[in-house]
C-alpha cells in the first residue's frame, strides 16, 4: 500500500547502495561535444470514417480523431541540449491529439500544461548514469507519439491506452553495452497535476541481443484512485520484441497485461435493519478483488526501396470489465483491429502516408449514421508529416 513516505526507504537504498556500485569518476573525462539544437515538427491529416457518424470526433482513440476534415494531429517546436554533464529538452505542442490526450488533466493549469510536450533537465551522475526531472514522454509501449517514427500512422490500441507522457524523475543506467535500465518516480498514470497523495513507479529494462534483435520490458505500479476514493492500485506489464529479419523486412510483437484493485464492494447485511431500519441491505466496503485487461499486437514492415514502405498491424484488446475503456456495453471493450499503411519517403524530412484501418468489436460500440451503432469501424487516413 502506498503512502506519502512509502518511497523513502527504496530511494535510500537506491542512492546509497545501487548507484555507488556503478559510479565512476567523470571529472577527468574528456568533455563531449556540446550540442544545442532546434526542431520543428508538423503532422497534418485528413481522415474519412466509412461509418459516417454524425459526431466528428472518433471514439476510443487520440490519433486522427476528427472525421472528414483537414487538421493538425501534432505540431511542436523544441529546443534540445546535449552536454557532457547536463541535458534537457523543452517542446511546446498543439493539435487534435494534444486536446484528446490531456482531456483528463485536472486543476487550474489544465489548459496550459497540455501545450508542454516535454520540459525536463538531466544531470549526469556517473559515466553511465543520468537523472532527468520534469515532464517527459512515457516509457511504456512500442509506438511513439511522433507519427513519422512509427511504421503505421495511427497508434495501436496498446499504445493509445498507456501513458503518452509523465511528470516525475527518471533514472537511467547503462549496465552494459547491451543492457539499459530505467527507474521512474511519477505523479501517476498520464497526469501532470496530482490526483492523490501517492506516487507511482515504473521501470524499463532494454536488452539488445544483437543490433537487429531487441527485447524491452516495461512496468508500472501506482494508486489510480482519487483523493476521496479508496486505493485502486494498478499493476501493468509490457513486453516488446523487435527483430530485423532482413534489410527489407522487420517485425515487432507486443504483449501487455494490466490489473487494478476494484474501488469498492457491497456486502449483503440485511440484519442491520433490525438495529437501524434506515440502513440498506448492502453495505459498501473496500474491495479485495482485481479487474484485468490484456493487449497484444504484431507489426510487419516491408521496405524494398528507400522511397516506399508498406506496414501491417494486427492487434487485440480485451477489457471486458471496462477498467481502461468505458463503452457502456454488456461485454465491455473486446476489439480486434487491422491496419495497412503505405508510405512514400520522399525526402529525409517529409513522409506521405495512406492508411486503412478496420476495427471489429464483440458488441456494437462504434457510432454510425443516424445515431445507431455498429460492431465495425472502417477508416481511411491521408497524412503528410514534416520534421526539421
Amino acid at each position: 500500500m502506498f503512502t506519502r513516505f512509502s518511497c523513502l526507504p527504496f530511494l535510500y537504498i537506491f542512492f546509497t547502495a545501487i548507484l555507488p556500485i556503478y559510479s565512476k569518476d567523470i571529472v577527468n573525462e574528456e568533455p563531449k561535444n556540446k550540442n544545442l539544437s532546434f526542431g520543428v515538427f508538423a503532422d497534418t491529416y485528413y481522415s474519412h470514417n466509412l461509418n459516417y457518424p454524425k459526431n466528428r470526433n472518433r471514439l476510443y482513440t487520440t490519433q486522427a480523431v476528427r472525421n472528414d476534415e483537414l487538421n493538425l494531429n501534432l505540431g511542436f517546436v523544441d529546443v534540445k541540449w546535449e552536454g557532457d554533464r547536463f541535458r534537457g529538452r523543452i517542446a511546446l505542442q498543439a493539435g487534435t491529439s494534444v486536446n484528446s490526450n490531456y482531456a483528463n488533466e485536472v486543476g487550474p493549469n489544465k489548459n496550459s500544461v497540455k501545450h508542454i510536450q516535454e520540459a525536463y533537465i538531466g544531470y549526469r551522475l556517473s559515466r553511465d548514469t543520468w537523472v532527468d526531472a520534469g515532464i517527459y514522454l512515457g516509457h511504456i509501449g512500442y509506438e511513439s507519439w511522433i507519427s513519422s517514427e512509427n511504421w503505421n500512422y495511427t497508434r495501436a490500441l496498446s499504445s493509445e491506452y498507456v501513458p503518452y507522457y509523465a511528470a516525475g524523475i527518471r533514472f537511467s543506467h547503462q549496465i552494459s553495452d547491451r543492457l539499459n535500465f530505467q527507474f521512474h518516480i511519477m505523479n501517476g498514470w498520464q497526469n501532470i497535476s496530482e490526483t492523490n497523495k501517492d506516487k507511482s513507479f515504473g521501470t524499463q529494462l532494454k536488452y539488445n541481443w544483437n543490433p537487429k534483435l531487441i527485447f524491452t520490458y516495461n512496468t508500472f505500479i501506482g494508486n489510480e484512485g482519487l483523493d476521496r476514493e479508496r486505493k485502486q492500485t494498478r499493476y501493468y506489464q509490457n513486453l516488446i520484441i523487435t527483430w530485423e529479419i532482413l534489410k527489407w523486412i522487420s517485425i515487432a510483437t507486443l504483449a501487455d497485461i494490466g490489473i487494478q484493485k476494484n474501488k469498492q464492494m457491497f456486502v449483503y447485511e440485511p440484519y442491520w435493519q433490525l438495529v437501524n431500519p434506515s440502513l440498506r441491505d448492502y453495505r459498501e466496503t473496500g474491495s479485495n478483488s482485481f479487474s484485468q485487461w490484456y493487449q497484444a499486437g504484431l507489426w510487419v514492415k516491408f521496405q524494398w526501396t528507400s522511397f516506399y514502405r508498406v506496414s501491417f498491424r494486427v492487434e487485440r484488446m480485451y477489457d471486458p470489465e471496462q477498467v481502461i475503456i468505458q463503452t457502456n456495453s454488456r461485454d465491455g471493450f473486446m476489439t480486434s483491429a487491422y491496419t495497412t499503411t503505405l508510405d512514400y519517403l520522399g525526402t529525409s524530412s517529409a513522409v506521405f502516408r495512406f492508411e486503412y484501418i478496420q476495427r471489429d468489436s464483440f458488441n456494437k460500440i462504434f457510432p454510425i449514421v443516424e445515431n445507431s451503432k455498429s460492431r465495425k469501424e472502417e477508416l481511411v487516413v491521408l497524412s503528410m508529416a514534416v520534421r526539421f
